[in-house]
């Protein structure tokens, strides 16, 4: 099977539910499939054929659902893209995957157009606009469904498990975007894997305010809803008032959040506490939540956040807290039957119980490849494992924790400092909401972290409380040497909301290059080196 017959499935099972909710549309399975079979029609009148690549710029709808889904029953090669781009980013990838049509949105034509492919003719556009059809299509499916619905005689699609079915570009902050080649087989383990942990069925209600362009966002909302026959209420992007709206309304039973969203949430507290109630579970993504406000949200609330543990290249979730079992600090919980892990040192051999080293994941649950680049797909897969680049250990009970990324680590004086545990730190304090840890240059010790720390409440502490409370929780070596208090909008994210380091990182560069941009500075040295503090106003 692929991943078109995973929706048809669903489709046969319960062919008059509500597939899609958007707005004031409601889309059924039987519409759903229709839509799926017409635009895959009009795909393949274009001369597309197995194997082609397809873009989806558009944003969150009913539209890229049914898309995705057609290009998937044609066999053809999906590729998200991120509706923020710019045209030499949307160039690149546009460039580097070969597309032969992108489906785009009226709204984002125009930077479109302005690539050198498109300027070409080397890419048709097809409007997004056209994909439902709007009146015409509900009024054609008022009475009657797609050809060979009642007997299940349908044309065959084209795709094979083992077919690729999605690239997936990585965010590219460390260089040039890579696209990660996932297979339908691959896919449909991992959704199979992770409705089996997590309990979904077809009552379930998914809420998906999370941008499709990115993969695990995708698979976790729209996908995982058809793949189980849910429902998925579809939010154009995360807005407060219109999220709680429609999961009071929709009697929604999960959402997938970053921390950035469970912070909104928490801020609209006495609405969130009725509009919530259906809720049954949570998933935080990207970061961990500071457990002060995890703990206030889940007794307010009275449901489970789980952290879990995945990236573009696993397609979807690697490692995932229970949700019927109190949390271990901030785990990302044991890893899923359907994955392998295991934990390496430098030097290739395995790690001890409790050490921490690389994450590798099993290949058969990674990406098959980096799309044309045969080098860089070498590096990252190695006798028949995915060389993640995060470091991690696993505890007594085999819970996994991600210590941090090799290419984060801070070399202080010799010693090594992961920020995500300094991060872990920082959010232990309920002061803070967010932070963010980084490494900066230091004559004498080569490097030292330097904290960004975002505060709950204005002016509730200073730097200098902050480095009073780490030096309570922390090894002197991993004390950092400089705070500094920022608003929560001085970080760069993501379009998931995530904290970019690398551009914090160059920010902060640029910033000691420019002495006008300098604030006072208070120095002192201790224990193995130089701490400073300063409060950004």
């Amino acid at each position: 099977m692929n991943l078109y017959g995973s929706l048809w499935s669903s489709a046969r099972r319960n062919p008059e539910k509500t597939a899609l909710v958007s707005g004031s549309r409601r889309v059924s399975y039987r519409e759903l499939v229709w839509a799926v079979e017409d635009v895959a029609s009009r795909l393949e009148a274009m001369g597309l054929i197995k194997g082609d690549r397809i873009g989806l710029l558009m944003k969150n709808g009913p539209e890229f659902v049914a898309t995705f889904y057609g290009a998937m029953k044609l066999g053809l090669i999906a590729v998200g893209l991120n509706v923020m781009f710019r045209r030499s980013e949307l160039e690149y990838i546009l460039e580097d995957c070969g597309a032969r049509v992108v489906v785009a949105e009226q709204a984002l034509v125009d930077v479109l157009r302005e690539t050198d492919p498109v300027a070409r003719g080397d890419i048709a556009v097809l409007p997004a606009e056209d994909v439902l059809r709007g009146g015409d299509f509900h009024a054609r499916m008022a009475t009657s469904g797609p050809a060979g619905w009642e007997d299940g005689d349908v044309k065959p699609w084209a795709a094979r498990a083992e077919d690729d079915a999605v690239i997936a570009y990585t965010s590219g902050t460390t260089g040039f975007p890579k696209g990660a080649v996932h297979t339908h087989e691959n896919i449909l383990a991992h959704l199979e894997g992770v409705r089996r942990h997590l309990g979904f069925k077809e009552t379930d209600v998914f809420l998906a305010s999370l941008p499709f362009f990115q993969l695990v966002a995708f698979l976790i909302h729209p996908v995982m809803a058809i793949h189980v026959g849910g429902t998925v209420v579809i939010q154009q992007k995360f807005e407060p008032e219109g999220f709680l709206r429609a999961a009071k309304a929709e009697g929604v039973t999960f959402f997938a959040a970053v921390p950035t969203i469970y912070q909104m949430l928490d801020a609209a507290s006495a609405e969130a506490g009725r509009a919530l109630r259906s809720v049954r579970m949570g998933i935080c993504a990207g970061s961990p939540l500071s457990a002060e406000l995890r703990e206030s949200f889940e007794r307010r609330h009275s449901f489970r956040i789980v952290h879990c543990y995945g990236m573009t290249e696993t397609a979807l979730i690697v490692a995932c807290e229970d949700p019927g079992v109190p949390p271990r600090g901030v785990s990302v919980g044991r890893v899923l039957p359907h994955v392998r892990v295991r934990i390496v040192r430098e030097d290739g051999t395995p790690a001890r119980p409790a050490e921490p080293g690389e994450i590798h994941v099993g290949a058969e649950r990674a990406l098959r490849a980096y799309w044309g680049k045969p080098t860089e797909t070498a590096e990252a897969l190695r006798e028949g494992w995915f060389a993640t680049g995060d470091v991690g250990r696993f505890d007594e009970l085999e819970h996994l924790h991600i210590v941090d990324r090799k290419k984060d680590m801070i070399i202080r004086g010799g010693f090594n400092v992961y920020p995500a545990e300094l991060e872990r730190v920082l959010l232990s304090d309920p002061r803070v909401a967010e932070a963010a840890v980084i490494g900066i240059p230091h004559e004498r010790l080569g490097e030292i972290p330097k904290a960004f720390v975002a505060l709950r409440h204005p002016g509730t502490a200073t730097s200098e409380d902050i480095l009073d409370f780490c030096r309570e929780h922390l090894a002197s070596f991993k004390v950092p040497g400089e705070v500094e208090i920022v608003e929560p909008d001085f970080f760069p994210r993501n379009a998931l909301g995530k904290i970019v380091k690398p551009e914090l990182r160059s920010r902060l560069l640029s910033d000691r290059a420019d002495p006008a941009k300098n604030g006072s500075v208070a120095t002192g040295v201790g224990g193995l080196g130089a701490f400073s503090t300063r409060d950004r106003k």
